[in-house]
C-alpha cells in the first residue's frame, strides 16, 4: 500500500486539498499522512519590543486541533482509509518535504496569496513545487 501525504492548516484551500487527497486514495488503495507543520513566527521590529511567544505547548496544542478539526470536517473516520496525523515542528514545507520522500503524492492547497505577500510570508505551495521529489498537486479553490 502506498501512501499519500496532505499538507493542511485549517484553510479552505486545505481542506479542498484534504477532500482531494481522501478521494484520490480512496481511488489508489493509498494510506494518508495528514500534516500539519508549525513553527514559531518570526518577527522583525524596528526597535526592541517584547512580544510574549506562545508556550511551546500550546503550539503543538492548536497544531493538534487543527488536524482533528480538519479530519473530522472531512469525515475521515468514516472513510475506512488508514491514516496518520503528524504535527512536525518546523518549517511547514520543509516538513512537507520531509515526510514526503517516500510518498506517491504529496497535495497541498494553495492560497494564491499574491507576489508580495508570498515575498514577505514565503509559500509553502511554492516551496513544495521546487523541491519535492514526488508528483505534487496544488488543490486551490474557486475563490
Amino acid at each position: 500500500m502506498g501512501k499519500i501525504v496532505v499538507g493542511v492548516d485549517g484553510s479552505s484551500p486545505a481542506s479542498a486539498a484534504l477532500q482531494w487527497a481522501i478521494a484520490e486514495a480512496k481511488l489508489r488503495g493509498s494510506s494518508l499522512d495528514i500534516v500539519v507543520g508549525w513553527d514559531y513566527p518570526i518577527m522583525a521590529a524596528a526597535e526592541p519590543v517584547l512580544i510574549p511567544l506562545p508556550e511551546r505547548d500550546t503550539m503543538v496544542a492548536s497544531a493538534q486541533s487543527t488536524a482533528e478539526r480538519m479530519v473530522a470536517d472531512a469525515g475521515l473516520a468514516e472513510s475506512g482509509l488508514v491514516y496518520h496525523v503528524f504535527t512536525p515542528e518546523g518549517r511547514p514545507g520543509e516538513e512537507l518535504i520531509s515526510l514526503s520522500a517516500d510518498a506517491e503524492l504529496l497535495v497541498v492547497g494553495s492560497h494564491g496569496a499574491g507576489v508580495w505577500k508570498e515575498l514577505i510570508m514565503g509559500s509553502v505551495s511554492s516551496y513544495c513545487v521546487h523541491h519535492c521529489t514526488c508528483p505534487l498537486v496544488l488543490v486551490r479553490t474557486p475563490d
